[in-house]
This record gives C-alpha cells, structure tokens and sequence, in this order.
C-alpha cells in the first residue's frame, strides 16, 4: 500500500475513533423521565396547596377553641364569683336569723296579751301579732332562698367546670390536628423539593445528553467527510475491467455510504434492494472464499478477480449451486440469491455490497455500480 494510501486511512481511523469514543458516552435514556417528574411535581403542588387550605381550616378551629375555652373559663369565674356571693348572703341571713333565734330564746316569744297591752290599741296588737309573724317568715324564707340559690350556682359550676374540661379537650384535639397537619405539609415540602432537585438534575443530564449526541453527530459526519475525502480518487483505484452490476433484475438503491449503523458502525458498503431470490451473479472472473455464515452477514461469500480486487457479498437468501470455498467462477455466473439473513432478518430483501480494490479497505460502491452493466 502506497504512502499516501497509509496516511488516509490513518485520518479515517482517528476520526472513526473519535466518533466511536463520544457514541459510548451517550446514555441510551434518561431512567427517570423529565415529564413524569414534571408531572410528580405538579400532583405533589396540589397536596401541598390541599394540605395549606386545610391547615388554615385546622388553625381556624384552633382560635376557635381558645375563644370557646376563654368563653367558658369566664362564664365558669362569674358563676364562681357570684356562688361566693351567695355564700356570703348565706352566711349573713343565717347570722341575722341566729342573733333573732338567741333573742327570742333569752326573752321567750311574745304573747297576744304582752303584745296587746304593749299596744294602744286592739288594732295594733293584731297588726303588731301579724308583723311579728312575718318577720319570722321573712327571716325562714331569706334562708331558704339563699339556700337554693346556692344550690343552683353549685349545680350551674359543676356544669361550667364540665364545659370548660370539654373545650380544653377540644383545643387539645384542635392543636394535634394542626401539628399533625402541620407535619405532612412539611414532609411533603420536602418530596417536592426533592423532586424539583431532581428535575433540575435530569433537565441538566437532558441538555448534556443532547450536547454529547449532537458532538457525536459532529463527530460522526467528520468521519464520513474525512473519509469520503480520503477516498476522493478511490474509485479510480480499481482497475478498468469489464465488471458486471452484481444483481441480475430489478433493482433499488441509493448512496448510503458510511450511513451509521449500530453499535457505533458505519455502512462501508452499498444495499442493492430487489426481490427475494433474485440471482446474484459474479461481477467478473475469479475465485470464491470465505464461503459460509456468520450473524452480521448471514449468508455471505467473497469474489477475488484475478487482479487481486475482493468484493463482498452479504445477507444472501441461499448459495447457488456450485458456490463453494475455492470454486472458481467466470463473469456473470450464478453464485447466490438476495435475502435478508444475518442481521438483516426482517428488513426488505437486498445484497450488501462491498468493494476493496487490491484486497484492502473498502471504497464507496456507488460511482462504480452505477455505471456496471446488468447481466442478460
């Protein structure tokens, strides 16, 4: 191989290496998805806003309960006041009516006759007799009325202490509801800040991502640039020879030269499209090798015309007779049929095509086969 020859397709091996390195960087895809974080973020906006109008519900009950306990706490000191004035009254009707009991015990109680003649009068006796009688029952009836007053402001406390218990029980119960909400609308803040971090973090991977695959793309189309520019005068370095066009019917192609394939691959050779079991013929005298399977080729073989040059003949359908290791074949004879085997299962039928002038790297088919003549 000539020195300049050695030079290109050491271009073409850095820039294929470049390309390759920066395609094995590239993550397949993100494992979480931007939309579907996005999507947590806005369900978990929504509890949390939920979570904000309830709290505000749950603190409103908790005023609530204080201004009914402070209500009850109130009424519940007036009773009490008013129950001690009660037993104050209490206490002072009873002294009154003591002190009268001692007098009337010391002196005895008065008779009509001492009341009579203490009178001027019958008239008066009788109506001093009545006034001393009330007095007595006025005296009785102040106890008895302050008695039952008491018993009522004694009853109404107990009452009052039991709704003061019921509210401080209330307000206990307002204040764990907040807390409580309180709490979740804490933790929830903190998964939402959790998943807007990691939507920042996957929006950046995001943008990394796509700046990697568009280095690569760059990278990649350097490499078919520095390639095809290498190979400038590539097909002038097959020798002039009566070469036929390697499928004899109908056929579809386009330059698909270094297209990208996967794993990181490029197309180094032509896809001929034609219907399945279509001949393939040998596109010039020459000696059969490599005859056989693999999994990228399926069904392959290799053409060495006498001046050396090798052409490659891949995903064939079936070998026709005779194509086998060394056979050797004359322009146009018969060696196989288009397919789709190896890693082309399942893709429309057709021939990959290659051609290596001298036996060496391949160079673009397309200016060649085009201008090939077709058998019959």
């Amino acid at each position: 191989m000539t020195a300049p020859a050695l030079a290109r397709r050491a271009a073409l091996a850095a820039a294929l290496a470049l390309a390759c390195a920066l395609g094995a960087v590239v993550p397949a895809a993100a494992a979480p998805s931007i939309a579907g974080t996005r999507a947590q973020i806005e369900e978990l906006g929504r509890e949390v806003g939920a979570l904000d109008v309830r709290v505000g519900q749950a603190a409103q009950a908790h005023n609530q309960a204080i201004d009914r306990l402070e209500s009850a706490r109130a009424r519940l000191a007036t009773t009490r006041s008013e129950l001690a004035r009660a037993r104050a009254d209490l206490d002072r009707s009873r002294e009154r009516l003591a002190e009268r009991l001692v007098a009337l015990y010391v002196s005895g109680p008065p008779g009509f006759v001492e009341v009579l003649l203490a009178s001027g009068s019958l008239t008066e006796a009788q109506t001093a007799s009545e006034l001393l009688d009330q007095v007595a029952r006025g005296d009785a009836g102040v106890v008895s009325a302050v008695r039952e007053r008491r018993a009522r402001l004694r009853a109404l406390e107990a009452e009052q202490a039991d709704a003061e218990s019921d509210r401080e029980r209330e307000l206990d119960e307002a204040r764990a509801q907040e807390s409580r909400l309180l709490a979740l609308v804490a933790e929830r803040r903190r998964v939402l800040a959790s998943a807007r971090a990691e939507l920042r973090r996957l929006v950046r991977e995001e943008r990394e991502r796509r700046a990697r695959e568009a280095a690569l793309a760059r990278a990649r189309e350097a490499a078919r640039s520095a390639y095809i520019s290498s190979q400038t005068t590539a097909a002038g370095s097959l020798p002039p020879g009566d070469y036929l066009f390697p499928v004899a019917g109908p056929t579809r192609f386009t330059d698909d030269w270094l297209a990208p394939r996967p794993g990181g691959r490029y197309h180094q050779g032509i896809d001929l499209f034609a219907a399945r079991g279509t001949p393939i013929v040998a596109i010039a005298d020459g000696t059969l090798y490599n005859v056989g399977y693999n999994g990228l080729g399926g069904w392959r073989l290799w053409l060495r015309d006498r001046g050396g040059n090798a052409f490659y003949f891949a995903h064939l359908s079936a070998f026709a007779p005779g194509a086998a290791e060394g056979a050797a074949v004359t322009r146009g004879t018969v060696i196989g049929f288009v397919g789709d085997s190896g890693d082309a299962r399942g893709t429309p039928p057709h021939l990959h095509f290659e051609v290596h002038p001298g036996g060496a790297g391949p160079v673009p088919p397309y200016p060649l086969v085009s201008a090939w003549p077709q058998a019959g």
